[in-house]
């Protein structure tokens, strides 16, 4: 069974939300070399990249070239300043072409056509874009990077030959390598910080990533011939120029390529894209919970129904075979490794707090960390989730029973701690209740009417319970069928409060 990748699906509810040697083997002098052309440049965010899950017309690969030429501005290239001063003069100020514009500039390109010199500064600026990947976008990510690159070194091929091509030939190997260890270090690194991985757990998905790569551009060699050949027959006036554009070229292998299957589990790799896709889903919420119990958002019983509802998901995916048994087994092994993190900060800022406290108060308000009252509940709840069939929203249940006992019994041991007694109490009795909509704000009420109107209805009209079970049946709804669009609801991972 194969993850749909249509949509976003792991955010939370209610809450903002020879490749193999080449890779590891940036140059540093190149590195240097690179660096200050590239601090010009401007992260591009890959959301906004033409071709990058969107189409990809003749008209936006010229405007790309246009924008180079026109708008793109260099200290170290007069030209390029001399240019958008005169565009400014003009008192043009758009950064994109008006319609004329774009229609001279294709008849240019048309006449002159394109020659086969490749926009470096461009092309780092893009590769690096992909250091901060969302799991969601991996399969995408990993497509698009793969056919940048054939795309370019093809490029180069059919316009190069000697010594003026190898030269030109290493230079793209040297970038890619540091664009895809970015990617990939990038990813690994996120997993690694959120879910506690060790060493080798990091190292098997970071060859796993790396051989994924590899079976992209393999895929996207054996078809650029053809491609730019049926881009020539087929461009009519702009063919010629157009396979001289190595995004627009890119853009093609893409389309033309059968879809990565995102639940095989590569020959030389540990793990597959899906359960790479899931791992870093689950890495959000980890890295989400531990955010929230450094702020002080959450204390021990909050967090420990959090990532109860946050790991039975988990649980329900290992169950119906969604994820490998590898991947199942690296999970659940990372749990212990990750509420402890979040505990870890709820801790500090416990003591940041206590530290900044009056010297003068006889006693602390703030008490250390009761990783039992975490323990208890969350336990509590799992153990409801395999005894129920498992039935999420029904588990919470035992949790919030458990987390009673648990709180009061702090609070007996400590009832100086504010974050335990009425406050606790009143967390607990109004788990069930409904808001009372009077207490809204103005704003607030506009934002009900509003999703009134398209027929849905905002987590604050709900009892914190009934925020939980929606998004478990919602969950179950997305799993369920010939296959699971985590993507469709990036949202029903994570807990309801």
């Amino acid at each position: 069974m194969q993850i749909d990748m249509s949509k976003n699906s792991f955010h939370p509810p209610g809450r903002t939300k020879g490749l193999l040697r080449t890779h590891r083997a940036q140059s540093a002098a190149l590195q240097k070399a690179i660096e200050p052309n590239t601090k010009l440049l401007p992260m591009i965010d890959i959301f906004n990249l033409k071709g990058f899950q969107c189409s990809y017309s003749v008209t936006d690969a010229a405007a790309s070239l246009w924008q180079r030429e026109n708008t793109r501005v260099r200290r170290d290239d007069a030209p390029s300043v001399a240019r958008l001063q005169a565009r400014l003069r003009s008192g043009n100020f758009r950064m994109t072409p008006t319609q004329k514009e774009i229609k001279d500039y294709l008849i240019r390109l048309r006449r002159d056509g394109l020659d086969g010199q490749i926009d470096w500064p461009g092309l780092i600026a893009e590769l690096r874009s992909f250091q901060n990947i969302p799991p969601e976008e991996l399969i995408s990510s990993l497509d698009y990077v793969a056919s940048r690159y054939v795309s370019v070194q093809d490029k180069l091929k059919r316009n190069f030959t000697g010594c003026e091509f190898r030269e030109l030939e290493s230079k793209l190997e040297d970038i890619w390598a540091a664009g895809v260890t970015g990617l990939v270090d990038g990813y690994v690194n996120f997993l690694k910080s959120n879910l506690g991985l060790s060493d080798l757990d990091a190292n098997a998905a970071r060859i796993s990533l790396d051989v994924l790569m590899e079976q992209r551009i393999c895929v996207y060699r054996a078809m650029v011939k053809q491609i730019n050949i049926t881009t020539a027959s087929q461009g009519g006036l702009d063919g010629c120029w157009l396979c001289n554009h190595d995004a627009y070229m890119a853009t093609r292998l893409r389309e033309a390529a059968a879809p990565a299957k995102a639940s095989s589990i590569p020959a030389r790799g540990i793990y597959s894209a899906q359960d790479l896709m899931a791992a870093g889903w689950v890495a959000q919420i980890y890295q989400f919970e531990i955010e929230s119990a450094a702020a002080g958002r959450q204390n021990e019983a909050q967090l420990a129904l959090n990532f109860a509802f946050a790991d039975m998901k988990e649980e329900t995916l290992i169950q119906k075979n969604l994820i490998s048994e590898r991947m199942a087994e690296l999970l659940r092994k990372s749990r212990p490794q990750g509420h402890a993190m979040a505990l870890d900060a709820v801790a500090r800022y416990l003591d940041s707090r206590e530290a900044s406290g009056s010297p003068d108060e006889p006693e602390s308000p703030y008490a250390a960390v009761e990783r039992t009252v975490f323990r208890d509940i969350y336990e509590a709840v799992l153990n409801a989730y395999h005894r129920n069939g498992g039935d999420g929203a029904e588990a919470i249940r035992a949790g919030v029973t458990h987390g009673k006992a648990a709180t009061a019994k702090a609070y007996a041991k400590d009832p100086d701690a504010t974050r335990w007694g009425k406050s606790m109490d009143q967390y607990w009795e109004t788990f069930y209740t409904v808001p009372n909509l009077e207490n809204q704000t103005a704003s607030e009420q506009q934002i009900e009417q509003m999703l009134a109107m398209i027929g849905r209805s905002s987590r604050r009209s709900n009892s914190t319970y009934q925020n939980y079970r929606n998004d478990w049946q919602k969950f179950l709804s997305i799993i369920q069928g010939t296959g699971y669009n985590l993507k469709a609801q990036n949202k029903t991972f994570y807990a309801n409060y």
